[in-house]
């Protein structure tokens, strides 16, 4: 009856509110669609899709929702206001707030909630009855000493009117929040347990004496102290402050625009050369696994002393490298994708809009990673459960248009009230949420920058972000000076062909803005063992200099040359060819002792040891030696970039319609068809043969995710007991498992089918 209801009410909103709706709760959106309004009904009121929708919502509109619950199911905007002693207007504001959100619905002037939210909103109150109608069967007697002990005159009074009079004396809210205050400590407590707790099955015998100061709140059912529904009103408002407060006024900022624009481009264009440098890092040298995956703190301090950054903002540029899918795990260790070519060659904006909306839509703040497990940390790229998403969101919508980012962290119980983190804690997502976001450049100077006013106006339209951003990042020039002393200064973003140069055949020194990269004998002899040769390199390097090339360098090139291949290592297990003199040379050198090399003719000499082996034990006496195949052929050492195959979050057969496709689709079909048809396959049955506690609607979503492809999120009691979130991506049943792809791990894993606990959306 209730889903029907709902359903009407949505089918009568207008185009344009459904589809703002829908932008709030955009886990409808995604494949199996719901059909007609009734399905919509049914997806709203999910028990996780309301709470998702619950987190982003304001204190009073919390207030106000509980307060609807607690009058429900004769809710109305004058008995809220009412209920807590605040004006219509307020309570107004609110309860648009959660239609708009699609956590209530008015009919008439009666105000509802899905079922699942008012039952967890009422839970304070326990079981409790109107005292109207659980007066009936208390005892005269028992009745005149509660009207009595409430200040009632019981004078002549029977008990129909003792009842009546009782039901009045309840009824002035204020006058029992005022007396459940005043109670002692002691008779407090016993209240709150006498209205929490089923009475005669827990503890509460016939007999069992109430505390005097009790008389008159609480009242005696056979013998059984029972509380009535409005003390448990009274109760529940008595233990919190409820008063509506409004939306706290944020002071502006009062920073410069200019000042603003221009820390944040600088700041968005070192983000990008950040990721790009560490990605182009990997590539050459990947970035070392823990076995559990992710990249442990030794692995991230070595990364941030080469890329001098801090530890903390090393962690966010995995995080979001990993998040846009350019940074994935193989056998080798961390290592750029095949996506990172086309996003490195793409323009910066597309680039910075990228990186944004994948950081701000993430559930955990990459610098203040949550720890578990006796304190150990889920490291970086690895997927950790957080509410540090939320409080960002809150944060940084609460900071528009020229509000001061750090007041906005001040008020953030008001626009983020149900985060559930302690005072420190909370403080610490705040610090990360501000500090990320200046690196980013989405805020400067306490405010929130241009960049970042299009990223909330657009989070989840990354092609839009950028075209809005596009003038605001321009190509930043790369600047590269090769000097005298065999080094070269680089400023702005290296192009892919000058970072292939510079790491090909020069060593970085230091990075930063400006980078330091040195040219040495085997640094160039390294190029030359990747395929260059003399000419081709010093063309490169002429090329990407704003100077002349300097001599030093010009001469070091050729003298590497001069004597690349020199000496020659057959691969015969293995044999050196050289002159005789060189020959000679070699074998009198104490150094080469351990390769066991031995003359076969004057300009030969064999080892027993491997050609890798010979081939390094030369270089490190000085030598320039190349390796040749049995005919001779010089091998050309290829410097390996390695690539992860990334296995994109959101498999290929889960789609997602946007609002406005879904509000057409609503219209031109607005009943569907039944629920109950689209769950007749022989997925869900197996699926609901092994775990009989999900709902029908957590079933079907992940039966479609194993029949169609995609992703689901589930909770998941592990071997020990304890519980875990995880993104996965099924892709069978077999027997009692569901094998899926796990993305924490990155690696197929079995699922206990009766051990997982919910099943939800990816967002």
């Amino acid at each position: 009856m209730q889903t029907e209801a709902f359903a009407e009410y949505l089918s009568e909103l207008d185009g344009a509110s459904l589809t703002a709706l829908l932008h709030k709760r955009p886990d409808v959106l995604v494949e199996p669609f719901p059909r007609g309004f009734t399905g919509l009904a049914q997806r709203l009121s999910d028990t996780h899709s309301l709470a998702d929708a619950l987190r982003e919502v304001s204190r009073d509109a919390v207030v106000v929702g509980q307060a609807i619950a607690v009058l429900a199911p004769s809710a109305t905007v004058t008995g809220v206001a009412r209920l807590l002693d605040a004006p219509e207007t307020a309570v107004r504001e609110g309860v648009a707030e959660l239609c708009a959100r699609g956590l209530a619905w008015t009919t008439s002037a009666t105000v509802f909630l899905p079922e699942s939210l008012r039952a967890h909103w009422s839970e304070a109150l326990g079981a409790t009855k109107p005292v109207a109608k659980l007066a009936q069967v208390v005892l005269a007697d028992d009745l005149r000493t509660a009207v009595a002990a409430l200040g009632g005159d019981v004078d002549g009074l029977r008990k129909p009117e003792l009842i009546t009079r009782l039901a009045e004396l309840m009824s002035d809210t204020r006058s029992i929040v005022a007396r459940v205050k005043a109670l002692p400590k002691a008779a407090r407590r016993r209240l709150d347990e006498y209205r929490r707790i089923r009475f005669g099955y827990f503890g509460f015998r016939s007999g069992d004496e109430r505390p005097a100061n009790l008389v008159g709140l609480v009242l005696l059912l056979n013998g059984i102290p029972e509380v009535p529904k409005e003390v448990a009103v009274a109760a529940w408002l008595a233990e919190q402050d409820f008063a509506l407060t409004g939306r706290p006024e944020i002071p502006l900022s009062g920073a410069d625009e200019d000042v603003v624009g221009g820390s944040a481009q600088a700041a968005a264009q070192e983000a990008l050369r950040g990721v790009t440098t560490l990605l182009d890092d990997a590539a050459a040298n990947p970035v070392a696994s823990l076995k559990k995956g992710g990249i442990g703190a030794r692995e991230r301090a070595k990364l941030a002393g080469r890329l001098a950054v801090p530890e903390g903002v090393v962690a966010l540029w995995i995080d979001l490298a990993h998040a846009v899918g350019l940074l994935g795990k193989t056998g080798a260790g961390y290592v750029p994708t095949a996506a990172y070519a086309e996003w490195r060659a793409a323009e910066p904006g597309s680039r910075w809009a990228k990186l944004a909306s994948a950081w701000f839509a993430m559930d955990h703040a990459p610098s203040n990673r949550e720890e578990f497990k006796g304190d150990k940390e889920t490291p970086p790229p690895l997927f950790v459960p957080s509410k540090a998403g939320l409080m960002r969101r809150a944060l940084l919508s609460a900071a528009r248009s020229g509000g001061s980012a750090v007041a906005a962290g001040r008020e953030i119980e008001w626009f983020c009230p149900l985060h559930g983190y302690p005072d420190d804690q909370r403080a610490d997502k705040i610090s990360a949420a501000l500090r990320e976001a200046e690196l980013l450049g989405v805020l400067a100077a306490d405010t929130l920058s241009p960049l970042g006013e299009h990223l909330l106006a657009v989070p989840d339209e990354a092609e839009e972000l950028a075209r809005r951003c596009a003038p605001m990042l321009p190509e930043a020039p790369c600047s590269v000076i090769l000097q005298s002393d065999l080094t070269a200064v680089v400023t702005g973003q290296p192009s892919l062909a000058v970072a292939r140069l510079l790491v090909a055949a020069a060593v970085s020194e230091a990075r930063g803005s400006a980078g330091m990269w040195r040219f040495s004998p085997a640094s160039v002899r390294a190029a030359f063992d990747a395929g260059w040769d003399s000419a081709e390199l010093l063309a490169e390097l002429r090329a990407i200099s704003e100077r002349e090339l300097p001599q030093p360098l010009e001469y070091l090139v050729n003298d590497v040359a001069r004597r690349h291949g020199h000496v020659r290592v057959r691969s015969t297990r293995s044999c050196v060819v050289a002159d005789e003199a060189t020959i000679t040379e070699i074998l009198h050198t104490r150094s080469l002792g351990a390769l066991c090399l031995r003359r076969l003719a004057p300009t030969v000499a064999a080892s027993s040891a491997d050609t890798a082996d010979v081939l390094a034990g030369l270089r490190a006496a000085g030598l320039a030696p190349v390796a040749e195949d049995e005919s001779g052929t010089v091998i050309v050492e290829s410097r390996h970039e390695h690539e992860a195959v990334k296995r994109a979050p959101g498999g290929s057969g889960r789609a997602r319609l946007t609002p406005t496709e879904l509000v057409e689709q609503l219209a031109a079909d607005p009943h569907g068809e039944p629920v109950r048809v689209e769950r007749e396959t022989d997925t869900f049955e197996a699926l609901r043969q092994h775990n009989g506690s999900l709902s029908d609607a957590e079933l079907e979503l992940l039966a479609d995710a194993v029949d169609n492809g995609g992703d689901v999120r589930i909770a998941y009691s592990d071997q020990t007991g304890a519980f875990t979130i995880r993104n996965i991506q099924p892709e069978e049943i077999n027997d009692r498992w569901l094998e899926s792809w796990c993305y924490l791990r990155e690696a197929e894993r079995g699922f206990a089918i009766a051990k997982i606990r919910s099943v939800s959306p990816v967002p």
